[in-house]
């Protein structure tokens, strides 16, 4: 559910993942360690307030998080004792290392330029309403994540490109909305997400609902 705050919660910049910023900036999940049975809990009640009640199992968030602070057999132990440590997943075996989007600087502060770069690649798309916006749909996604794990040549993992699909086709289920053309994730969306870490207000709207 979100909290009522004042005023977003500090992120730190050692928490790169875009999705668990605004999760942390709204005080669904602390800054800090969390426990990884709720970091799976909350992922999986903010993912059905999307369009059309997406369903991103726990058992695989779960296992996921298992992993973000390190896999050496030291690391997969005190994440399992003491919960996922949010502000140092930065470096960690899922970070992508400036392989991925790079709209997100190692500082926690949000590239223009990548935005930018962003908004090329995305097109214009209709609502079922009958308007239409800058959006991205599985095709373009595609197309996006191709051309950066292509502009990383030299410093990238074969791994990279498969942790992308765990990045954008995921926030495309989540966040999207559904078009005469297809499910789209809006631009403005992505642009709110990254830069004010906060969700769009028709999911926030049922998480408050469903509180």
């Amino acid at each position: 559910m979100i909290k009522k705050s004042g005023s977003p919660h500090p992120v730190s910049a050692n928490n790169p993942c875009p999705f668990l910023r605004a999760l942390v900036a709204t005080g669904q999940l602390a800054d800090d360690r969390e426990p990884l049975a709720k970091v799976a809990a909350v992922v999986a009640t903010t993912a059905r307030a999307g369009d059309g009640c997406p369903v991103l199992p726990r058992n695989v968030v779960f296992a996921i998080a298992s992993v973000a602070n390190g896999c050496s057999p030291v690391s997969l132990v005190r994440t399992q004792w003491t919960g996922l440590q949010l502000n140092a997943l930065r470096g960690g075996p899922l970070d992508k290392k400036g392989v991925g989007s790079r709209i997100l600087n190692a500082r926690g502060r949000v590239d223009a330029k990548e935005v930018s770069r962003l908004q090329g690649f995305a097109k214009e798309k209709s609502n079922a309403d009958g308007s239409s916006e800058l959006g991205l749909g599985l095709a373009e996604l595609r197309s996006y994540m191709d051309a950066n794990f292509a502009r990383a040549a030299g410093h990238r993992r074969l791994i990279d490109r498969t942790l992308m699909l765990g990045e954008w086709p995921v926030l495309l289920r989540v966040m999207g909305k559904d078009g005469p053309g297809g499910r789209y994730l809006g631009l403005q969306d992505v642009v709110d997400l990254f830069k004010h870490r906060r969700f769009p207000e028709r999911m926030n709207k049922r998480l408050r609902i469903g509180a």
